[in-house]
């Protein structure tokens, strides 16, 4: 029989230590019994790498569990404590950076606006202030922070870690993730926003028990995230999930991608000012005018949703109309994926019922019966903070990740 070498060994026990890892996480508190029970590997493996663990601070022990018998076991848990991650969401007016700990639970948050002079370099510096001022309120020895996590604004190309295009700023092939490494010296990944909504939701929202579920990020564009059999899915050229280029209404407006009635162009922040301000122009009124006194250049979509609740009919016509243009496009989504969820994020979705009514209306008129009866459609778990949670799971993952065997 040929004997392991030493780098065999070395990987053998990352594969058992990553796998601990990840049932202590999933599992928390739990006994070395149980962990041994779920993960198959024998006592004696377990609890020598839960030494190891104990050890770096990464796991700690909280007392005793109930007895079946013999001695109480010893519970585990992590250490929320022992190291933090940096999240990003880069959108396309502001960048919300925040200090998590590994169990995603938010330390300290900065939010910091882009001005209209949206160069790369005025971009990157902002957020590279962002980064600094959050570590310095966070109050966080430096030595303990294991990476920066980015979610980037349009196509991302996550495994070189560059940002293929970004249609808010017009820049096109920028490496984020050696800008960031070179500046702050730890690690950096980097996905797009969307699809870090969809991670942060899987890893500790609503999604954590679905396989199949799509994250919508509906803002000032629209994107989605999607999970297919338990794995995010990015397409073959880090493509997939654009569905703010679905077409919606044959000769509407003119969407950034050269297309006409795109969903991103009838149901985005932006387009539903738009809409409301072409009404008021056609001659309908509304209470929202004296909100601005007149300015018609002051009306944003919060306004028209604090109109909405007020019962102002223009402003709930509209939010109605945005509900049913979204509804369209899920309904493509669940006919096409059958998904288990569909959850909605980003500024439009705080408009609540007044675009969820709608949505799940012309979802249930437009889609397969079969495919809609059973499904979740509903905002995300965690609400405004899911994009910069979802930004530092791109670090906690890894952290987990078992290494591979070839």
């Amino acid at each position: 029989m040929t004997k392991l070498n030493i780098a065999d060994k070395s990987l053998i026990r990352q594969i058992n230590m990553s796998a601990i890892l990840q049932v202590i996480r999933e599992k928390e508190p739990i006994s070395r019994a149980e962990i041994s029970k779920l993960t198959g590997l024998n006592p004696a493996t377990v609890s020598n790498n839960v030494s190891d663990l104990i050890q770096m601070k990464i796991v700690r022990e909280i007392g005793s569990g109930e007895s079946s018998g013999g001695r109480k076991p010893v519970l585990l848990e992590l250490n929320p404590k022992a190291f933090y991650i940096i999240g990003v969401d880069m959108g396309t007016t502001k960048v919300i950076t925040a200090v998590t700990d590994i169990e995603g639970k938010i330390v300290k948050k900065v939010v910091m606006r882009f001005p209209k002079d949206r160069t790369v370099k005025v971009v990157i510096d902002i957020i590279k202030d962002s980064i600094y001022k959050v570590i310095e309120g966070s109050n966080i020895e430096v030595d303990k922070i294991l990476g920066i996590g980015m979610g980037v604004h349009g196509l991302v190309d996550c495994d070189k870690g560059i940002s293929i295009y970004a249609p808010a700023f017009d820049w096109h092939n920028i490496d984020i993730k050696k800008i960031f490494e070179d500046e702050f010296s730890v690690p950096v990944n980097i996905d797009n926003d969307a699809r870090v909504m969809a991670l942060g939701e899987k890893w500790f929202g609503r999604a954590k028990n679905a396989l199949d579920f799509v994250c919508l990020n509906i803002g000032t564009a629209i994107g989605s995230g999607i999970y297919l059999n338990g794995e995010l899915y990015r397409g073959s050229s880090f493509g997939a999930g654009e569905i703010g280029h679905i077409n919606i209404v044959n000769r509407g407006p003119r969407c950034n991608c050269g297309n006409y009635g795109c969903l991103e162009v009838m149901a985005s922040g932006p387009a539903i000012v738009d809409r409301f301000i072409e009404r008021i122009n056609c001659g309908e009124k509304s209470k929202v005018i004296d909100f601005v006194d007149g300015n018609l250049s002051d009306i944003t979509g919060e306004i028209i949703f604090k109109a909405a609740i007020e019962g102002d009919e223009l402003s709930k016509t509209i939010l109605n109309e945005t509900g049913r243009y979204i509804g369209l496009a899920v309904s493509v989504i669940i006919n096409l994926l059958n998904p288990e969820m569909i959850l909605i994020g980003g500024g439009v979705s705080k408009a609540g019922e007044f675009i969820f009514d709608a949505i799940k209306d012309t979802v249930f008129q437009k889609s397969m019966k079969h495919n809609v009866e059973n499904t979740y459609i509903g905002p995300t778990g965690l609400g405004e903070d899911c994009g910069v949670i979802g930004a530092a799971t791109l670090i906690l993952k890894d952290i987990f990740k078992a290494p591979k065997l070839y």
